[in-house]
């Protein structure tokens, strides 16, 4: 009996001091004019594009990477780069001059690299936040858009080499979007990030291309 007292005492003291030290955690954070770095694991959602005359561009969803880095102005605020990369498969319906169309199947690689604003709304450990950003994207069909090219130059170790190489349809385009999400850190200045994010790319002969990613992030603070 006395045995299940003194445990049950120390289970409800352990409990008690669990709760008082979260309590007390939750009101610090040490970013506050820190760097941080992360790497992220991406998940871009599918996406339809309408071009001219009933074309069209149907993006399948994937799983990408990415990374961040940045510079945290105050506990409120962080600015940062954010660098991700996806390679969907994606299905294109071209259309001829006639009016008949066919299908192009392929994978597609979509580098996007963005400035952001990052705003926590509480100065804690544990935090929403939301974010805006501005940058650029490059887009890759993955279609050569012409016969192959071959280039040859003297190398001191090997010699004369030649090589080929074929370009294809691809574009940098600006590229603009909006996220939120939430983070925690833990005391030794790691922290977790997940995130839902817009991007919208402006392409050259059709509609933006309106990209949803989501995101989970492990970083550190140095």
């Amino acid at each position: 009996m006395i045995v299940k007292k003194v445990f049950g005492f120390a289970l409800l003291t352990g409990l008690m001091l669990s709760s008082m030290s979260f309590d007390s955690l939750a009101n610090y954070t040490k970013r506050d004019g820190r760097w941080e770095a992360s790497f992220q694991l991406l998940n871009s959602l599918s996406a339809d594009v309408d071009g001219k005359n009933g074309s069209q561009l149907d993006l399948d969803s994937d799983i990408g990477w990415g990374f961040t880095l940045g510079y945290n102005l105050n506990p409120h605020i962080l600015l940062n780069f954010d660098f991700a990369s996806v390679t969907p498969d994606y299905k294109a319906t071209l259309i001829e001059d006639d009016g008949d169309e066919y299908e192009i199947d392929h994978k597609m690689n979509i580098y996007q690299s963005q400035f952001n604003i990052v705003y926590n709304l509480m100065a804690e450990q544990f935090t929403p936040f939301v974010q805006a950003g501005l940058g650029w994207s490059f887009v890759d069909s993955n279609i050569a858009d012409g016969p192959p090219t071959e280039i040859c130059w003297w190398d001191p170790w090997w010699g004369y080499i030649c090589e080929r190489y074929q370009n294809t349809y691809s574009d940098s385009r600006v590229s603009y979007n909006v996220a939120a999400g939430v983070r925690y850190e833990l005391d030794n200045s790691m922290f977790f990030r997940a995130s839902y994010q817009q991007t919208w790319t402006d392409l050259s002969h059709s509609e933006d291309l309106s990209l949803g990613m989501v995101r989970l992030e492990i970083g550190s603070m140095f």
